[in-house]
C-alpha cells in the first residue's frame, strides 16, 4: 500500500452512531407499547423497516466499493478486511429475524406482544455493535491511508441513493441529533447548498414532527 495522506474518514463513526442508538431506541418504543393502536403497530413497523433498509443500503454499498478496492490496495491486510466483511452475514441473520417480528407484531395488529420483535431489535444490536467498532478500529484507518477522497465518497454517495426520497429528511435528522455542534457543522457543510436550503425551510420541521411521534412526545 503506498503511503498518502490520509483522507477525510470521520463520516462512517458518525454514521454508525445512528445505527448504534436506533435499534435499540426502537426496541425500548416497541416493548413500552403493551395494547397498541393498529395504527401504532404499523408507525412503528414502518420505522424499523426504515431503519433496515438504511442499514441495507449502508452495507451493500461497502460490499460493492470497499471491500474490493481495500482488499485489490492492502493484500497485507486482507484476513482482516475480508473478516470484517464477512460479519454482514451474521448481520444479514440478525436482519432477517427482525423483519420476521415486525412481520408477525404487523399482521397481529399489535395483538400479540411486542417483546419477540423487542429481543430481536436488541440482538441484532448486539451484532451490530461488534461488527461496527471492528470497522471503524480495524478498516477506516486502512480505507484513510488506501483510497482517494471520491473513492471513499462514492461510498456514502451510494448509501444515501439506496434511501427512499420521502424519508431523506427523517434520516437526515436521525443522524443529526446526536451529534456535537462541531460534527453536526462538519456533516452539513458536506450537503449540497439545495438540499441544506431545504433542510432548515422544511427538512427540520418535518424531522422535529415525526421525532414527537416516535415518541409521544
Amino acid at each position: 500500500m503506498s503511503v498518502q495522506q490520509p483522507i477525510e474518514v470521520r463520516d462512517m463513526a458518525i454514521v454508525h452512531r445512528t445505527f448504534r442508538e436506533a435499534f435499540s431506541e426502537s426496541a425500548e418504543l416497541v416493548r413500552a407499547e403493551t395494547s397498541p393502536t393498529p395504527d401504532r403497530v404499523v408507525f412503528l413497523s414502518d420505522h424499523v423497516e426504515m431503519i433496515l433498509a438504511i442499514l441495507h443500503g449502508h452495507h451493500e454499498s461497502e460490499d460493492e466499493l470497499l471491500w474490493p478496492r481495500l482488499l485489490a490496495r492492502v493484500p497485507d491486510e486482507a484476513e482482516t478486511v475480508q473478516r470484517v466483511a464477512d460479519q454482514h452475514q451474521e448481520v444479514s441473520a440478525a436482519v432477517e429475524r427482525v423483519q420476521q417480528g415486525v412481520d408477525a407484531w404487523r399482521a397481529s395488529s399489535g395483538g400479540s406482544s411486542g417483546d419477540a420483535l423487542a429481543d430481536s431489535l436488541l440482538h441484532l444490536n448486539a451484532v451490530l455493535q461488534s461488527h461496527l467498532n471492528d470497522e471503524e478500529n480495524l478498516v477506516v484507518p486502512l480505507a484513510a491511508q488506501a483510497l482517494t477522497q471520491e473513492e471513499w465518497n462514492s461510498v456514502g454517495e451510494h448509501s444515501r441513493g439506496s434511501i427512499p426520497r420521502d424519508k431523506l429528511f427523517i434520516a437526515f435528522g436521525m443522524l443529526l441529533e446526536p451529534l456535537s455542534d462541531h460534527d453536526r457543522a462538519y456533516m452539513l457543510s458536506e450537503v449540497p447548498a439545495p438540499v441544506k436550503l431545504l433542510w432548515k425551510t422544511w427538512g427540520q420541521r418535518s424531522w422535529r414532527k415525526y421525532r414527537a411521534k416516535l415518541r409521544n412526545v
